[in-house]
């Protein structure tokens, strides 16, 4: 990848003299920055810019192994046929008309990439705005120079990976231009047909020049191999995830399936990596400046990050205070040292508490040293994980004495994570947000958002321990001989028995139930059970059965199971066969199950369950295999996660054995790729024990 971004020498094919035209402003911005041999290809001019120019990539000198294209997309194949035959490493095609305007765009595009693969040429793009380094002020891309060479290139630790093609540039241009993200490199990628997100992560772990990644992606075809990559990441990463429509990932008959989403499983993904999520692009952009700035986070703590909040407005920190809540992060209860501290520059009518309400010190003592002995003091008060800083530098020309306000914090940097909300207009104003964004300390301009990023950051915190879990034993031969048995007979929806058999098989515990073809069967097996009991009709490939009037619930008597009988044989869908089940009184329902997504592969869920699964749809999913803090996770990101702790003097859910449960699900998908899906809905709990009331598998 290094002959993208250091090259030996550039050819820009395409290039023009036109003043409006892209391969003018791409030869111009390579004049302006880039320190190597630059090659303008025109066969129609002699000169360009005073740049000697060249009729086709074959006739120039060494150095070379990277052009920019941008010219007419059913032009492109050709030029990268001379590309092949130069020897040139890689190219960046700029030019869009490929597999964004549909199928023969498409078609022409992998035409490029088989041309590229056999001559050994690397493509980026096409439909791309290219590769910014503002570090070496590389620019190679069509974006207007004027948009940049005017001092507003602003170097810093992030690197960019932008899918978008124009919205990379009008992005990069406005974060630059507003100084508001220091960036190392930044990459628009476009229809990624060759060079992926995934390969350009791997390289930036590796860049020392790259402290965090931030990407805008609207797919991620190799999914398990970036999520592999970012779990073992020691760099923050932030992705912002386009495509959050619910339209499926794949057709599905299942539950399971239909409640991934295209979006669902690559949030989980995402999530169990340690990845940074965001909603749009400048809280993207304010992750990364933040994560940036390295704060330390908590090593281990046994509560939840606790926040203290410095301002100078009563109305402020109550707004503060309710986003805090709002986010999940508690208000600190400062030490009585912290208090001791602030009381001695505060009038003594005014009491400390959190949020600090300094203004009265500020009118005893000034602004300067209010705000220094105050954060000082919270600082290094062991209560407080994180603090929000409120200050209004004034306006016109005015600047607050800021280096004297943090003189007090050790130079070796603060101890947890300091963000300022800061409000105010002209050149106070600016050159305050300016002096504490150098000096480490994120600015920002609404309080909603700064407590986002506050949260964000405490998201990845360090996991709980556990008690580790009994080894469950492999999967048994009997099970494996089972799933052989059907191989190459095709797709097939197992019914619920057999589902639940393969289940039983794998050591997961399911209900007990008894088969029947007939009414007299039906009533010997309930007797048996004992009463009350549930009656299901079993047809096959039917999964949804209560929706066809499959299910009788809470049968507590012979007559109310031969009216139940006679209900289902009247209907539409009447079964062949039936099962018989004791009448379980659970404490809650789940829905737990494995798909096998296209992207990120063999991936486990879990949610609250029942008829109004698809309702609430309250799931969340991790990729197999799984280990058992990623089952607690789990289990914290569900809206319904009170439940679990029991609750109106129902039973907890024993979060052990649910965890061998969703690792055993897991196991079963990456052990047998036959596996499509499996879907355990109810996934029942009784005394804090899962048992599986209802089930199937789906089989390629």
């Amino acid at each position: 990848m290094d002959f993208f971004f250091e090259p030996k020498g550039v050819a820009v094919i395409g290039a023009t003299p036109d003043r409006f035209g892209g391969g003018r402003h791409i030869l111009n911005n390579l004049i302006l920055g880039y320190d190597g041999p630059i090659y303008p290809i025109n066969p129609k001019y002699k000169e360009i810019l005073d740049k000697k120019c060249y009729p086709s990539i074959l006739d120039v000198p060494d150095p070379i192994d990277l052009a920019l294209i941008f010219i007419p997309a059913r032009a492109v194949p050709a030029v990268l046929e001379q590309c092949v035959s130069r020897g040139v490493k890689g190219a960046i095609i700029e030019s869009s008309g490929f597999a964004e305007i549909g199928p023969e765009g498409k078609a022409l595009q992998d035409y490029c990439l088989s041309i590229a693969r056999k001559g050994g040429l690397r493509l980026w793009g096409p439909n791309c705005m290219g590769l910014f380094d503002p570090l070496r002020k590389y620019i190679f891309s069509f974006i207007i120079p004027e948009s940049w060479e005017e001092g507003i290139l602003y170097p810093g630790g992030v690197s960019l990976i932008v899918q978008s093609g124009l919205l990379s540039a009008g992005f990069i241009t406005t974060l630059m231009g507003n100084k508001t993200l220091g960036l190392a490199k930044a990459c628009s990628i476009g229809n990624k047909c060759d060079v992926d997100e995934t390969e350009l992560l791997e390289y930036f772990l590796k860049d020392p020049a790259t402290k965090v990644i931030a990407m805008y992606l609207e797919s991620i075809p190799r999914g398990r191999e970036f999520f592999e990559l970012a779990r073992a990441s020691q760099k923050p990463i932030v992705v912002l995830k386009g495509g959050k429509s619910p339209s499926g990932a794949q057709a599905s008959v299942s539950h399971t399936g239909s409640l991934a989403g295209n979006y669902e499983v690559a949030r989980g993904a995402l999530d169990q990596a340690g990845i940074y999520q965001a909603d749009d692009f400048f809280e993207m952009a304010d992750m990364a400046r933040c994560l940036e700035k390295g704060f330390p986070l908590p090593r281990s703590l046994n509560r939840k990050p606790q926040i203290a909040v410095l301002t100078y407005s009563g109305g402020a920190g109550i707004v503060n205070s309710d986003h805090l809540e709002k986010y999940g992060l508690p208000l600190a209860e400062l030490s009585a040292g912290t208090r001791e501290k602030i009381e001695a520059i505060s009038p003594p009518w005014m009491p400390i508490k959190n949020p600090v309400d300094f203004y009265p010190a500020m009118e005893q003592v000034g602004q300067r040293q209010a705000y220094q002995v105050a954060l000082a003091a919270l600082n290094e008060d062991p209560q407080v994980d994180g603090i929000i800083v409120h200050i209004f530098p004034g306006t016109g020309d005015r600047t607050m004495n800021l280096s004297k306000m943090l003189s007090d914090i050790p130079e070796s940097g603060p101890k947890k994570p300091i963000l300022f909300w800061v409000i105010g207009t002209g050149k106070g104003y600016e050159n305050a947000r300016l002096f504490l964004e150098d000096a480490g300390y994120p600015v920002y301009f609404e309080i909603h958002r700064l407590t986002r990023i506050m949260a964000n950051l405490f998201e990845h915190g360090p996991q709980e321990t556990f008690s580790a879990l009994p080894i469950l034993p492999e999967i048994p031969d009997s099970l494996k001989e089972r799933v052989k048995k059907r191989a190459g007979k095709g797709p097939a929806v197992l019914d619920e028995q057999e589902s639940k058999e393969w289940l039983k098989m794998a050591g997961l515990e399911v209900v007990e139930e008894k088969s029947a073809d007939g009414l007299d069967e039906i009533l010997s097996a309930a007797k048996d059970l004992g009463y009350p009991v549930v009656l299901k009709g079993i047809q096959e490939g039917k999964v949804h059965k209560t929706e066809s009037g499959l299910v009788e619930l809470n049968l507590n008597t012979p007559d109310q199971i031969v009216s139940a009988f006679r209900r289902m044989a009247a209907g539409e869908h009447r079964p062949p066969s039936f099962l018989v089940q004791p009448m379980l009184k659970g404490d809650l329902e789940l829905i737990a199950g494995i798909i096998r997504d296209p992207q990120f592969g063999p991936t486990v869920m879990l949610g609250l369950g029942g008829i109004r699964a698809e309702i609430y749809k309250d799931v969340v999913f991790r990729l197999a295999p799984l280990e058992q803090a990623d089952v607690y996770q789990m289990v914290s990101k569900l809206k319904g996660q009170a439940l679990f702790r029991g609750f109106r003097g129902a039973s907890a859910v024993d979060l052990g054995l649910l965890a061998q449960w969703l690792i055993r699900l897991g196991e079963m998908a990456l052990s047998f790729e036959q596996i499509r899906e499996i879907d355990v809905n109810p996934l029942l709990i009784v005394k804090g024990k899962p048992i599986a009331v209802d089930a199937s598998i789906i089989l390629t």
